[in-house]
């Protein structure tokens, strides 16, 4: 198979795009540990150029791109970062217009007229590979193996630094879950405390027992002062703490309106 086919599979592989996803880096604001990694691939690899690259399905998205001002994202063609991602180590190109894998590369051939392509993946925990630090130069060069050693680790700190940043923003929109949760709670709880108060007022007139008839085998002595009903008929008078008990845990109870009286209500109409 040859490169073109290997890497454009690669690139589209449903599993690997949904791992892109996963971590929602694509399109994000500068991220200035990105912009280290890539001033660090530029120095250590001594180049004009560096980026640190996350490719998608149709475009290869830098999330930080060093001497190239206001470009943001190239093409998926194949021979530089679009193949140079799936590889399973670094990826040098020494001479870009002379190896045949990059040659015909619109960045070789064109305005950039890059010579020198160097890359280390940037691989999850669980093995997908997202894109790639990049070193790059007009003029061909060579690398030591301790600079292309230095370039993968850069890589792997892309790949720890995508896990915390997912792992923090799973963390913001639990707590926000909570904080909503809760918010929720209180307002529901306000809102059947207002209506247990002006329930209260309205029944205080009728008649009903002196005592709690909610308190259960123990028995309550609180002062009746809210009925509740359900929807089979059944009523009783209780205390506010009984009734907010049996409102929030038995489906289908409501606050009683006067009218309510149930059956005996209904059989001597």
């Amino acid at each position: 198979m040859s490169i073109t086919a290997d890497s454009t599979a690669a690139r589209t592989d449903p599993a690997r795009l949904a791992a892109v996803r996963r971590y929602e880096i694509l399109d994000a604001p500068a991220d200035g540990q990105f912009d280290t990694i890539a001033a660090a691939a530029a120095a250590v690899c001594g180049t004009p150029i560096a980026t640190v690259s996350i490719v998608d399905a149709d475009r290869v998205w830098f999330a930080a791109a060093k001497g190239l001002d206001g470009v943001t994202q190239v093409g998926t063609e194949p021979g530089l970062c679009a193949s140079a991602f799936c590889a399973d180590g670094p990826y040098v190109v020494n001479d870009a217009v002379t190896d045949p894998r990059t040659l015909d590369h619109p960045l070789v051939r064109g305005e950039l007229g890059l010579r020198f392509y160097a890359a280390a993946p940037v691989v999850t925990t669980d093995g997908h590979h997202l894109g790639t630090v990049t070193a790059i130069d007009a003029a061909p060069r060579e690398l030591t193996e301790a600079q292309t050693t230095v370039l993968a680790h850069l890589a792997d700190q892309v790949a720890q630094h995508l896990e915390l940043r997912l792992a923090t923003l799973t963390a913001v929109r639990a707590e926000r879950q909570l904080r909503d949760a809760a918010e929720q709670r209180a307002a529901a709880a306000a809102e059947l405390a207002a209506r247990m108060r002006d329930a209260a007022a309205a029944q205080a007139a009728t008649p009903h027992p002196e005592h709690c008839q909610l308190g259960g085998t123990a028995g309550c002595t609180a002062p009746a002062e809210l009925k509740i009903a359900d929807s089979w008929g059944d009523s009783a008078w209780g205390c506010p703490n009984h009734v907010e008990e049996a409102i929030i845990n038995v489906r289908s109870v409501f606050i009683a309106n006067k009218e309510l009286g149930g059956l005996a209500s209904y059989l001597n109409r």
